[in-house]
C-alpha cells in the first residue's frame, strides 16, 4: 500500500494515527485503549518502512553523493537515539506536572508538529515511477513472487525480522531481570536509585546515549572490517555498485552484521550465566545491556546497507511488510510467554534467535567469497607450516652438532676442523675428571 499510494501520504497516514491513538490513551476507556493498541500495530509497521524509503528513494532522485548514503543512515540511528533521550525527559517532565496522562499530551503534540514539517517540506515518491500502473495487491504479489524466487531477498527479510523481534522482547525483559537483580546484589551500585531499585530513567538514557556511541563509531568499524577482509581474498574480491551507496563489497558487511549477531547473542546470555545471588550480578548485566544497545547502534546502519543490496527500492516497504509478520508474532509470543517460562528462559530464546540471524547473515556471502577466503587461509597454513619445518630443521642440526661436541674423541684420532675451532669439553680415558682444550693448539 505504501508503495501504491506514495511514501509522503503514508507518513502523514502515520502521524494522522499516532495522533488519534495518542488521544485515545487520554481517556479511561477500555475500548478506547484496546482500539489504540491495535492501530498501534499499524503505526509500528508504516514507522518502520515510509521513512527510511522516502529517504533513500529522495537521496537517489537528488543525485546526492552515493558515498554518503551511509552516513545517512548512521545520523538517522543516532537523532532517533537522541530523540528518544530528550522525550525520556520530557515524558518524566510532564508527567510530573500533569500526571500519567502528560506524555501522551506531549506525543500529541509532537506528532502533531511532524505532520506539518511532513506536510509542508517532504516531496512525494512512489515505489514505482509509474504508480497507476500497478495496485496495492500487484506489489505484495510481486513481493511474494521475488521471495519465491530469490532465496537471498526472503533471508534478509527473516534476518531483518528476527533482529527486530529480538530487541523489542529485549525492550520488555530488561527492567523486570535488573529489578530481580538489584534485589539481590550489593544496594548503591551505579545504576541504582536511592531505595536500591534500578533507575530505569537513567538506565533508559544510558541505552540510547549507546545507541548513540555505536552510530557514530559504524562506518568506521565497517572500513575496518573492510580493511581486514580485502586481504584474504584480493584475487577475486566481489564489489557492488548500488545507487544511493556506491561501491560496496558485500562480503564485508555481512561479516559484519553476522558478526555483530554472534556478539548480541553472547550478551543476552548474560542473564542466564550471572550468579543471581552474587553481589555484582546487577551491574554485570547491566554492563552486557550497554554493550548490546552499543552493537544495536553499529549493526543497524549495517541491515539499512544490506537491505540497499538485495531489495529493490521501487517494492522495499511491500517486501519488507512481509517478513515484518515474523516481529509481531516473536514479540506476541515473547511477552506472553514471560507468564509461563523464566527470564532466563525468555533471554536465551532470544539470544538464539540471534544466533539463527548470524548463520543466515553467513549463508549471503558468495561461494567465490567463500572459497577465496580460505584459499588465502589455506595459502597462510601452508606458510606457516613451512616456517615451523624450517625452524625444526634448524633445531634438529643443532641438536646433531651439540651430540657430536660432547662426544669424547680419543687423543689420536683427529677431530673435525669445525669442531677444533671451537671449546671443546671431552674426558680423557683413564683421568679421573674432565679438562677443557681451546683452539687447534691446546688440543
Amino acid at each position: 500500500m505504501v508503495d501504491k499510494i506514495g511514501r509522503k501520504r503514508s507518513a502523514l497516514l502515520y502521524c494522522t494515527l499516532e495522533i488519534f491513538i495518542n488521544w485515545l490513551e487520554l481517556y479511561p476507556n477500555i475500548v478506547g485503549l484496546i482500539v489504540s493498541r491495535m492501530i498501534g500495530g499499524i503505526t509500528t509497521n508504516l514507522l518502520s518502512s515510509v521513512f527510511e524509503t522516502w529517504v533513500d528513494t529522495e537521496y537517489r532522485r537528488r543525485g546526492f553523493d552515493h558515498e554518503k548514503y551511509e552516513i545517512v543512515m548512521r545520523d538517522s540511528v543516532v537523532a532517533s537515539n537522541l530523540s528518544a533521550i530528550a522525550s525520556g525527559y520530557l515524558a518524566h517532565t510532564l508527567a510530573e506536572r500533569f500526571g500519567p496522562v502528560g506524555p501522551f499530551k506531549g506525543a500529541v503534540a509532537c506528532t502533531a508538529i511532524a505532520l506539518a514539517i511532513v506536510a509542508a517540506v517532504w516531496t512525494e515518491n512512489y515505489g514505482s515511477e509509474s504508480p497507476e500502473i500497478k495496485s496495492a495487491t500487484s506489489y505484495l504479489v510481486e513481493a511474494v513472487k521475488t521471495f519465491k524466487e530469490d532465496s537471498k531477498v526472503l533471508r534478509v527479510g527473516i534476518i531483518q525480522g528476527l533482529t527486530m523481534g529480538s530487541l523489542q522482547i529485549f525492550v520488555f525483559l530488561w527492567s523486570p531481570a535488573l529489578r530481580n537483580l538489584a534485589q539481590r546484589s550489593t544496594k548503591g551500585l551505579l545504576g541504582m536509585d536511592g531505595y536500591g531499585e534500578p533507575a530505569y530513567g537513567l538506565i533508559f538514557g544510558a541505552f540510547m546515549a549507546a545507541g548513540v556511541v555505536g552510530g557514530f563509531i559504524a562506518p568506521f568499524v565497517r572500513k575496518a572490517v573492510t580493511i581486514l577482509l580485502s586481504p584474504l581474498a584480493k584475487s577475486c574480491s566481489e564489489t557492488v555498485n548500488i545507487e544511493g551507496e556506491g561501491e560496496v563489497r558485500p562480503m564485508a558487511v555481512e561479516f559484519l552484521g553476522a558478526f555483530c549477531y554472534l556478539i548480541c547473542a553472547g550478551l543476552l546470555l548474560t542473564p542466564c550465566l550471572v550468579s543471581n545471588d552474587g553481589p555484582f550480578a546487577f551491574s554485570t548485566a547491566l554492563a552486557a545491556f550497554l554493550i548490546y544497545e552499543l552493537v544495536i547502534g553499529i549493526y543497524m546502519p549495517c541491515e539499512g546497507v544490506i537491505r540497499s543490496l538485495y531489495i529493490p527500492s521501487d517494492a522495499r516497504c511491500s517486501m519488507m511488510t512481509l517478513p515484518r509478520i515474523i516481529v509481531n508474532v516473536a514479540v506476541s509470543l515473547g511477552v506472553i510467554s514471560t507468564k509461563f517460562v523464566s527470564l532466563d528462559t525468555a533471554f536465551f530464546a532470544i539470544s538464539c534467535l540471534m544466533m539463527i540471524s548470524a548463520a543466515l547473515q553467513l549463508s549471503l556471502v558468495s561461494a567465490r567469497e567463500w572459497a577465496a577466503l580460505f584459499g588465502r587461509v589455506d595459502r597462510w597454513k601452508q606458510k606457516a607450516v613451512r616456517q615451523l619445518s624450517r625452524t625444526h630443521s634448524m633445531f634438529a642440526a643443532d641438536d646433531n652438532e651439540l651430540s657430536q661436541l660432547n662426544r669424547p674423541y680419543p687423543r689420536t684420532l683427529s677431530m673435525p676442523e669445525d669442531l677444533l675451532l671451537r671449546t671443546v669439553t671431552w674426558k680423557l680415558s683413564g683421568g679421573d675428571g674432565e679438562k677443557t682444550f681451546q683452539g687447534k693448539k691446546d688440543a
